[in-house]
C-alpha cells in the first residue's frame, strides 16, 4: 500500500496515533507537518493519505488547515483523517470535506479517537466550580486513566485499519443538525480565544533552559535574557507544548492554572520526539 501519513501534535495523542498507524500499515511513511508548511505546494504521490491531529478549540490545528490548502491531491485515490480529542464536539470533518471539494477531492473516511487532555482548563473562565473542575484534570490524567483510554484506543485502531485497507467510506458524525451545531459552536468558541489568548507567564523556578522554545511549534516562544516571552505578532496553535514540556512545571496559566502539578505528556512520546517535528 503507497500510504503517507501526515501528523501534527501537541504534546504526543497525535504523534502516538500516527506510530500505531505506521506500524499497521506496511510501507507507510509518517510525515511532521510541521516540518513541510513552509512548502509552497505540498506535493504527494501517494495513493492514500492519512492525516492525524488533535481537536483544538473544536476544530482543525491552524497548521492542519495551512496543510490542507497547500497539498496536491491529484495522485491521491483515498484520504482519511483521524482526529484525538478528549470527547467533545468538533467540526473537523466538515471543514476537511469542504477544503478537499474546493480541490476536486474528497475525505473518504474520518475517525475521532477519545484520548487524555492535555489542558487543565483551556479557555474556561472563572465560574462557580471552576476550582473543582480545574483540579479534578490531574485525576483525569492519571496513569490508570490513560491506560483505559489506551486499551480502547487500540481496539478502535484495529477498526481504522480495517476500514482503510479496504477503502471504505466511513464518517464519524451526527445528523445535518449535529453538524450545523457544531460548526456554529466551533466558531464561537475560536472567536472567544482570539479575544481572550491563553495567559502563560512563568514563575521563579524557571532555569531558563529553553525547551518550551524548542517545542513551540509556531514559534510563538523564544527565549529572551534567559526567560521565555510569548511573542504577541505570532500566532499561539493552542497546543500547549510549552506548558506541559517544561520539566520544572515554570509555566503557569495566569487566573486558570497555577498549580506546581499535573502535567500531561502521552507517555510513549518524549519532549525530543515534539521538537523534532519541525526539523526538515
Amino acid at each position: 500500500m503507497n500510504t503517507e501519513l501526515y501528523y501534527y501534535s501537541g504534546t504526543g495523542n497525535s504523534l502516538h496515533i500516527a506510530r500505531e498507524l505506521q506500524k499497521r500499515i506496511p510501507g507507510s511513511k509518517l510525515i511532521p507537518i510541521i516540518s513541510i508548511l513552509d512548502n509552497d505546494v505540498i506535493k504527494t504521490e501517494a495513493k492514500t493519505v492519512g492525516i492525524v491531529f488533535p481537536i483544538y478549540l473544536a476544530s482543525m490545528p491552524i497548521p492542519v488547515y495551512h496543510f490542507l490548502d497547500k497539498i496536491d491531491t491529484g495522485s491521491v485515490q483515498y484520504l482519511f483523517a483521524v482526529a484525538t480529542r478528549i470527547g467533545t464536539f468538533h467540526s473537523a470533518d466538515v471543514t476537511i470535506a469542504k477544503i478537499l471539494r474546493r480541490k476536486g477531492a474528497a475525505l473518504n473516511a474520518f475517525f475521532n479517537l477519545n484520548m487524555a487532555s492535555n489542558s487543565p482548563c483551556g479557555l474556561v473562565p472563572k465560574v462557580p466550580g471552576f476550582e473543582k473542575m480545574v483540579n479534578g484534570w490531574i485525576d483525569k490524567i492519571s496513569p490508570e486513566k490513560v491506560t483505559r483510554l489506551e486499551t480502547v484506543v487500540q481496539e478502535r485502531i484495529g477498526f481504522i485499519i480495517d476500514t482503510v485497507r479496504k477503502c471504505r467510506k466511513h464518517r464519524d458524525e451526527g445528523s445535518l443538525l449535529q453538524l450545523f451545531i457544531k460548526h456554529l459552536a466551533s466558531v464561537v468558541i475560536r472567536k472567544t480565544y482570539s479575544d481572550n489568548p491563553i495567559p502563560y507567564y512563568t514563575d521563579e523556578t524557571c532555569t531558563g533552559c529553553g525547551i518550551c522554545e524548542k517545542v513551540c511549534p509556531s514559534g510563538k516562544v523564544k527565549i529572551v535574557d534567559k526567560l521565555p516571552t510569548w511573542k504577541k505578532e505570532i500566532p499561539c496553535y493552542v497546543c500547549f507544548a510549552c506548558f506541559n514540556c517544561c520539566p520544572q512545571q515554570a509555566i503557569l496559566i495566569k487566573n486558570r492554572y497555577t498549580m506546581k502539578k499535573g502535567r500531561y505528556i502521552h507517555p510513549e512520546i518524549s519532549v525530543d520526539d515534539i521538537a523534532r517535528q519541525k526539523a526538515c
